[in-house]
C-alpha cells in the first residue's frame, strides 16, 4: 500500500497539469478560458477549492473569494 500512495500523488500531479494545459490552449467565444471560468468549470466537476487553487497555481483565498462571487451571481 505505501507505492500505492506516492503513485497516486503522482498520477494527480499529473492529471493538475493537464488541465492546466488543455486551458491555456482552449479558448472561449475566441479568446483564452478566463480565471474565473476556469473556476467556475472546476467546481461544477466537482472539485474542492483547495484543488481548484493547486490546479490553477492560484491562492485558495483567490478561488473562495471568486466562487463567492459567483455564487451570489447566480442569486441575483
Amino acid at each position: 500500500m505505501s507505492e500505492e500512495i506516492p503513485s497516486l500523488e503522482r498520477l494527480t500531479k499529473r492529471l493538475d497539469v493537464l488541465i492546466r494545459i488543455l486551458f491555456e490552449t482552449s479558448s472561449f467565444k475566441g479568446t483564452g478560458i478566463p480565471m474565473t471560468k476556469r473556476i467556475e468549470i472546476l467546481d461544477s466537476c466537482g472539485f474542492r477549492p483547495v484543488e481548484i487553487s493547486d490546479i490553477l497555481g492560484r491562492t485558495q483565498s483567490y478561488v473562495n473569494k471568486e466562487l463567492s462571487r459567483l455564487r451570489k451571481s447566480e442569486i441575483d
